[in-house]
């Protein structure tokens, strides 16, 4: 009976785990791709908030990770607070075309008491 209950628990926990990875693997993180066929191509990080006395500034990549040349490329940036509330959401397109298996970067201003950023690419037109 104790063997049942064992195999039981080693059952649950591996779907568990099995479920785990699953939700993983869905992107459920800060700096994702909304995956349309004209950005799966693309990634973009901001990094940590700047802060000056009135306004605080991000420095946002977008990497080109295929063969392909992206013009165009439009990021919208979310800005939060120290309490997590979102303070603005602002858009902001790259005008230079991004290369091949390359990188843009660019400062991105937003309010002074930004605390935290997410960015997601929005659009892009490859050819």
């Amino acid at each position: 009976k104790m063997k049942k209950i064992l195999i039981g628990l080693l059952v649950i926990a591996l779907m568990a785990a099995i479920g785990y990875i699953v939700l993983q693997k869905k992107g459920y993180d800060t700096n994702s791709i909304i995956n349309t066929p004209q950005t799966v191509d693309l990634s973009v990080t901001c990094s940590e908030p700047s802060n000056a006395l009135i306004t605080s500034v991000v420095n946002v990549t977008v990497q080109n990770n295929s063969s392909r040349t992206h013009n165009d490329v439009t990021v919208r940036l979310t800005a939060y607070d120290s309490d997590g509330n979102i303070i603005k959401e602002k858009t902001t397109t790259f005008d230079r075309t991004l290369e091949p298996n390359s990188s843009l970067s660019k400062p991105v201003t937003l309010p002074a008491r930004t605390k935290r950023c997410d960015c997601v690419i929005e659009s892009s037109n490859p050819s």
